[in-house]
């Protein structure tokens, strides 16, 4: 498979989970077969919640045009990954999987622990911090 930004040849490599991805040696974007990105955020090998230096945060411009999937070749859907990740991705329209650009793949991790962290605080509690956090602010 050839990289959709740069036209390189795509290397294999085992991520996490031995999950191996599809990743470009020249722009260090990868393409994840469908289910992968889910096997490698269930395994939490690596703890992406601490924080860290940024490896290559990933800048997308709005105007970019779309590209094609490295597999079947179809123009892959651009959309935000799940709710709030504010982390762009293209997507196989076929099924086949995604695209991630250069430092996406840590951005998705960090986000994904960082939400899967607060869901074991009890929603009463965060409810409770939001409006002592509001009251707070107000007497500043």
């Amino acid at each position: 498979m050839r990289c959709p930004r740069d036209q390189s040849e795509l290397a294999a490599r085992v991520y996490e989970a031995n999950v191996e991805i599809d990743e470009c040696p020249k722009c260090s974007g990868c393409f994840l077969d469908k289910g992968e990105l889910e096997a490698i955020q269930a395994s939490m090998e690596r703890d992406h919640a601490r924080p860290t230096p940024p490896a290559a945060a990933s800048t997308r411009d709005p105007g970019e045009p779309l590209i094609d999937c490295p597999k079947c070749g179809a123009r892959m859907d651009r959309r935000a990954y799940g709710l709030g990740s504010q982390t762009v991705v293209d997507v196989c329209p076929e099924g086949c999987g995604l695209w991630l650009d250069g430092g996406e793949l840590e951005e998705l991790e960090t986000f994904y622990e960082k939400s899967h962290a607060e869901t074991h605080i009890p929603i009463t509690w965060r409810i409770w911090a939001a409006v002592r956090g509001s009251f707070a602010k107000k007497k500043a």
